[in-house]
């Protein structure tokens, strides 16, 4: 009996040894699923040196994969996610584009399941991406580098550990940045689960420099949203829906 008590027990710590630490984009996921809900309005400015464009949105979010976005600027477009289905129709198309939730590529499917006004489309980029430590700074006492797919990111914690920067470098050795976003203005929604009311970016794209403001404004969090919101048929009716973009402008 105490043979088979020593053979557990030197299981268990083997099996310990080979257990990985959640890294800190993983503990910023993890505050986010407390996060069942949110409506809110987004505003983002967009400038570079020929133009300057706003999006107006408002938007509902409700786990698990139920979007409501209503695009009211530059271009009026609706999109609604029912928990199985996806649509989106811009006004002025000649259709609009459906796919099941299951078939969206990555990129859809973050913008999807990402809570609104965070930077999760960041972090679930993350996951399950080994980190290494960075040295502190005086305003960032944690900050950890990642090298993701093509690039390197750097996330830097401020002294309340909420996301506050986030930095991209073509290489790990972090000599040329591509992009920066910062976030203020804080609300904790749930423990441990921040919402940066201000963002502030910039970005490089073939050669240009972009510079971004997004704002988010009455803020509800975790409170009832009417189910009508998810049923995409009172919004989108005579609308023909196709499974690819490339269909909507044949």
């Amino acid at each position: 009996m105490m043979k088979m008590i020593m053979v557990g027990l030197l299981l268990t710590v083997a099996g310990a040894g080979t257990l990985r630490a959640e890294t800190a984009a993983e503990q910023l996921l993890a505050g986010y699923e407390r996060v069942r809900s949110v409506s809110c309005e987004i505003r983002r400015d967009m400038e570079t040196s020929t133009q300057k464009l706003r999006w107006l949105s408002r938007v509902y979010f409700q786990r698990p994969d139920r979007l409501h976005v209503d695009n009211s600027a530059p271009l009026p477009r609706r999109i609604v996610a029912d928990g199985t289905n996806f649509f989106s129709y811009a006004e002025g198309d000649r259709k609009g584009f459906s796919r099941p939730i299951a078939e969206l590529d990555t990129d859809m499917l973050l913008s999807l399941r990402k809570v609104p006004g965070t930077a999760m489309e960041h972090l679930l980029r993350l996951r399950g991406i080994a980190e290494t430590n960075l040295p502190a700074t005086a305003e960032f006492p944690v900050r950890r580098g990642y090298a993701a797919p093509k690039t390197f990111v750097v996330l830097s914690l401020d002294a309340s550990n909420r996301l506050a920067r986030v930095e991209f470098f073509a290489q790990a050795d972090q000599r040329q940045k591509t992009a920066q976003y910062d976030y203020s203005a804080f609300q904790e929604v749930a423990p441990g689960a921040w919402i940066p009311c201000l963002h502030k970016g910039v970005f490089n794209l073939g050669g240009v420099e972009s510079r971004e403001t997004t704002r988010v404004n009455n803020l509800a969090v975790n409170q009832a949203i009417p189910p009508k919101f998810f049923d995409h048929g009172p919004f989108f009716q005579k609308v023909e829906f196709v499974g690819s973009f490339d269909e909507i402008y044949k």
